[in-house]
């Protein structure tokens, strides 16, 4: 089992850095997410409160090495959200579906506003891999592989994010400017 952690911190209000996150993989910036449904979308009358499941198909990247064992033609990633407008945190829950017998890979999420300043958001993450039925050399490798694929999709996603901010950042002083 490997575990990563990653802190980011936003320069933009909670509520935008929220509404860019859930445009993040339906954007069509990042070209390995192929599609994302939304599950199931629940609001709580009582508190504003959002729960929100969605799925993503991704492109299999795995090395060929890997895809002669896991011969999948997509991975399917599914996504828990929860989202406290009020408190202003959203929490994220994200794992693979396929070939979660062999390897898990879990990613922990939650955006909030700085305590340096409520003007801007932190987005700590945290990942988790384990393989396990592949045998130790096997599995170390994947895992070896997943560690590398989670560094550089967290470091591809903050772009993505930053990137959609400074678009809304820049279409609204546009507007607000006309």
């Amino acid at each position: 089992m490997r575990c990563l952690e990653f802190h980011y911190l936003f320069k933009y209000s909670f509520e935008t850095v929220v509404h860019a996150y859930f445009q993040k993989y339906t954007s069509g910036k990042d070209k390995n997410v192929t599609s994302v449904i939304v599950l199931e979308h629940t609001l709580d009358q009582n508190t504003g409160d959002e729960y929100i499941v969605r799925r993503g198909k991704c492109v299999n990247v795995l090395p060929s090495i890997f895809n002669k064992f896991l011969p999948f033609p997509a991975i399917e990633v599914e996504e828990k959200a929860w989202l406290s407008r009020k408190e202003k945190v959203l929490q994220l829950h994200s794992y693979n579906i396929t070939a979660s017998d062999y390897v898990k890979v879990e990613e922990y999420s939650t955006y909030f506003p700085s305590e340096s300043n409520e003007k801007w958001t932190v987005m700590k993450q945290k990942g988790v891999i384990t393989a396990f039925g592949l045998g130790p050399v096997f599995g170390k490798m994947l895992e070896a592989f997943a560690v590398r694929f989670f560094h550089h999709g967290a470091n591809k996603g903050f772009n993505i994010m930053e990137d959609l901010l400074m678009t809304m950042h820049t279409t609204s002083n546009c507007v607000t400017e006309n």
